[in-house]
């Protein structure tokens, strides 16, 4: 059995490694940024704890930390979860060499497979549906989207930002006039050299998963966004596993290629619901928060990483893997009940997730085929400490100040 070392244990993709990775006898240690939240550190599988500094504070502190903490405790392998850790990971592989592996790609690779402009740009190249986008570096180019309609979305490029020995995290925003689209794409350039407008795309969210070896992909995974945190747009706080799409798998397929990714990843597109048009989204080469649904279904993409990772096993092409699964992130649902409870913002052009109706999905606690990301049978501790993290956080808004008047 491997030490293995997972970092980003703040997120559920961590705590779907630690969970299957320690089940099957690996040792396993979580890696959490300073000031970042317990989680799957929590699991009764996590065999050490340790804090490194924030990447996006000091990239070479982060590998430093690293690098120590993995030849203490003789890490056989080290799994980051985020691009907050990826790509310092890939651009300093040659701090590991030689005594313990990474699992990161190559660092273009990387570099591609985290750039929204580079997915949407190669996506015409290969005749993949996308949003129309403009690449912004002043407002005297926003002229394109006038006829897009409004909201549009204002994107960085990549989720990280990184600038010399340090980062920040990108942001993604809603224009509902020409006026806020003005004011938002003013403020981001302040920040940054360039930025992406895009038309606003309805839809259902669909993900695409599988690994990515030479020749082609591996062990393909489809999956359907049943409730998202945020219902303009943003991750997805339940979802369902459904059959494969051949269009799906083959667009992801040729933009996979394209990118010279090894590993597991994700594509996500949105499908319009009466015409069944794809639109492609964006491409994760990383672990994605939704990883333990594919777990669930019968494809342990952690276990299947690690052996190819270590023992260079490729896997075999396809598994036929269980349909209708749901996996719900309980303190996500929530988030996403409070957000349909402000309503849709003026003038939202899509359907809108109906408030009762969630409310009556939420707290449904069990039905067949339905199970948790953060609950698990004989490991709890992970759920209760995020559940306890969101009670806090809104007593907190609600709390008394001290100091007033009685």
């Amino acid at each position: 059995m491997a030490r293995i070392l997972v970092l980003d244990g703040h997120g559920p993709a961590a705590l779907a490694f630690v969970r299957s990775l320690g089940r099957a006898g690996h040792w396993v240690g979580v890696g959490i940024s300073k000031g970042g939240q317990p989680y799957a550190s929590r699991s009764r599988f996590c065999r050490r704890s340790v804090t490194y500094p924030s990447a996006l504070e000091g990239v070479w502190a982060f590998v430093e930390a690293v690098a120590t903490v993995a030849k203490e405790e003789s890490i056989d392998l080290i799994l980051p979860m985020s691009d907050a850790t990826t790509w310092p990971l890939a651009q300093n592989a040659n701090s590991f060499s030689g005594w313990t592996t990474l699992g990161v790609p190559d660092p273009r690779a990387v570099e591609r497979s985290s750039d929204k402009l580079w997915a949407v740009s190669m996506a015409a190249e290969l005749g993949i549906p996308a949003p129309p986008t403009a690449h912004v570096h002043s407002c005297d180019e926003l002229a394109p989207t006038r006829d897009w309609g409004f909201p549009l979305v204002v994107k960085d490029r990549c989720s990280i930002r990184w600038s010399g020995d340090g980062g920040f995290p990108g942001t993604v925003r809603f224009a509902g006039s020409w006026d806020e689209l003005i004011t938002l794409v003013e403020s981001r350039l302040a920040r940054v050299g360039d930025v992406l407008v895009q038309k606003f795309t309805p839809g259902i969210g669909l993900g695409f998963a599988a690994l990515v070896v030479e020749g082609g992909i591996r062990l393909p995974f489809q999956w359907q966004r049943l409730r998202e945190k945020d219902p303009r747009g943003s991750g997805s706080s339940a979802r369902c596993s459904i059959p494969i799409d051949s269009r799906v798998e083959e667009f992801s397929s040729r933009l996979l290629d394209r990118s010279g990714f090894r590993g597991i990843a994700m594509v996500e597109f949105k499908q319009n619901p009466r015409t069944g048009a794809l639109s492609l989204m964006e491409i994760n080469g990383r672990p994605w928060g939704s990883m333990q649904l594919p777990i669930y279904c019968g494809l342990d993409y952690p276990l299947i990483l690690v052996d190819w990772l270590l023992e260079a096993k490729k896997p075999r092409e396809h598994v036929a893997y269980r349909i209708g699964i749901t996996a719900r992130w309980l303190a996500a649902d929530l988030v996403h009940l409070e957000n349909l409870r402000h309503g849709p913002p003026p003038g939202w052009p899509a359907p809108y997730p109906p408030f009762w109706k969630n409310v009556l999905a939420v707290a449904l606690p069990w039905y067949p085929g339905l199970k948790y990301d953060d609950f698990a049978a004989a490991d709890f501790q992970p759920g209760l400490v995020d559940l306890g993290r969101w009670f806090r956080q809104r007593l907190s808004r609600i709390r008394p100040r001290s100091g007033g008047a009685p």
